[in-house]
């Protein structure tokens, strides 16, 4: 599909305004035209209908028969009938004494019947124009000359000149108005496309890495909002930006350590100074470190991920959290530690995405295992309103120091792994509309997952 071209916003104004006053102005002269011509047409035409029917006919000089009507009412148009005598081959009889207007209006009106070719007859209220005026006719027999006709007629141009005057006005304030319209326009765009230019001008230093706010200050409150808007959005990238950099080099330094030892592990073997059987234990246990970095570190990149869609999907919590424990069994076992599950039988259903949230829950599990010292017990119970998942361990608790800054990233406490873990707790918990929170106890710490039901 062929894109529109663009428009300025200006010509957009322009084009709306000019095309409403077009619109009404059109709208005005079609009703005023018509209302004027119906409300001629039914004035001349009964002052004609009433002249015909009186069917009293004064006798002129000559024996011509034609009435005298000098004497009807002018209409509140100020139109007076008239009438002269028309033979059926178009020869014009009129009273003596007519002056030679009236003359030149017969003889006018003559030549216009004859262009017709209709029946005199059967003319009746006939609208006629010409060069010089508009009338409306009327004919009937004369009674007196036979093979004669009465013409009735009324001079409407006075009337229908004015209704032109009004138009050529009408026209004159539409031009006008047009013009206001016009002027108007450029100086609403003025002050509208200013605003706008500096908010792009903004929006390009966003886009090129400049994170300062806009400080200008607008009067509209459109505009302002927009700025503000747009100054929050600086500051929420400018944060992201930072914790990204800060990211990226605490994963370095946190990826540095491990590879470190491996490499010189790896150079003793090699040059033999070291036994192989111990150095590649510990090359062993720093590449499974290393390798469950690299998975909180990819875990955490999609969880911060702008464009991260989560997978809503029915989760069972209970099954979730059940499986965690299952794959972390193993580690307990290795450290005389003993997983105890406290879970309701009933499914505890939540939308979410059931692969995140199943590492949230592993890396719980897994820490409070690091720190127990016989115990893990696990918790999930539902009541009206919540979905509450606890894991308590029995083990020494947190430090009041660590306690406040435990899901923060890479921030590691006594005996920490890498610091990544409970970060990505926090992250997949709030994802999912929950709260996470620690409490810390001399028998032990306690973390508690609440959802809502």
């Amino acid at each position: 599909m062929k894109p529109r071209p663009l428009r300025s916003l200006r010509a957009r104004i322009m084009t709306v305004f000019i095309g409403v006053i077009l619109v009404v102005f059109v709208a005005i002269t079609a009703i005023f035209n018509g209302l004027v011509s119906r409300y001629i047409s039914s004035t001349v035409t009964g002052q004609l209908s009433a002249v015909v029917a009186v069917h009293i006919y004064g006798t002129s000089p000559g024996g011509s028969g034609i009435p005298d009507v000098s004497g009807a009412a002018p209409t509140v148009l100020n139109t007076r009938p008239a009438v002269f005598s028309l033979s059926s081959d178009f020869e014009v009889t009129t009273l003596q004494g007519a002056t030679v207007a009236e003359q030149q209006t017969a003889l006018e009106l003559a030549t216009l019947l004859k262009s017709t070719g209709l029946d005199l007859s059967t003319i009746d209220n006939l609208r006629l124009t010409s060069a010089s005026g508009t009338y409306y006719v009327s004919c009937i027999a004369n009674p007196v000359n036979a093979g004669h006709y009465l013409v009735f007629y009324v001079d409407v141009t006075g009337v229908v000149n004015f209704a032109a005057s009004v138009n050529l006005l009408l026209i004159i304030i539409m031009v006008a108005a047009i013009v206001i319209a016009a002027v108007a326009t450029v100086l609403v765009t003025r002050r509208l496309t200013r605003p706008l230019a500096d908010l792009t001008a903004f929006s390009k230093r966003i886009g090129a890495g400049d994170f300062r706010p806009c400080d200008q200050t607008f009067s509209d409150l459109e505009f302002a909002t927009l700025a503000d808007t747009m100054n929050q959005a600086a500051r929420q990238l400018d944060s992201y930006d930072k914790d990204q950099k800060t990211f990226f080099q605490n994963a370095s330094h946190e990826l540095r350590t491990p590879l470190t030892s491996i490499t010189c592990y790896a150079e003793g073997i090699n040059c033999g100074i070291m036994e192989p059987g111990p150095a590649s234990q510990t090359i062993l246990t720093e590449a499974n470190k290393l390798t469950q970095m690299v998975e909180d570190l990819l875990t955490v990149s999609r969880l911060d991920s702008i464009a991260t869609v989560p997978n809503d999907v029915i989760c069972d919590l209970a099954a979730i959290l059940v499986s965690a424990a299952d794959d972390q069994r193993q580690v307990a076992q290795g450290r005389g530690v003993t997983i105890v599950t406290n879970i309701e039988d009933a499914p505890l259903m939540l939308p979410g995405n059931d692969k995140t949230l199943h590492r949230a829950f592993a890396n719980l599990i897994s820490n409070a295992v690091r720190y127990a010292t016989s115990q893990v017990i696990l918790s999930c119970r539902r009541d009206a309103h919540t979905i509450t998942i606890t894991v308590i361990d029995d083990g020494p608790g947190i430090a009041d120091a660590d306690l406040p800054h435990i899901f923060e990233r890479f921030y590691k406490g006594a005996d920490g792994n890498h610091g990544i873990g409970l970060s990505i707790v926090k992250s997949v918990i709030e994802q999912h509309g929950g709260q996470v929170a620690a409490h810390s106890t001399p028998q032990g710490a306690t973390f508690t997952c609440t959802f809502p039901a």
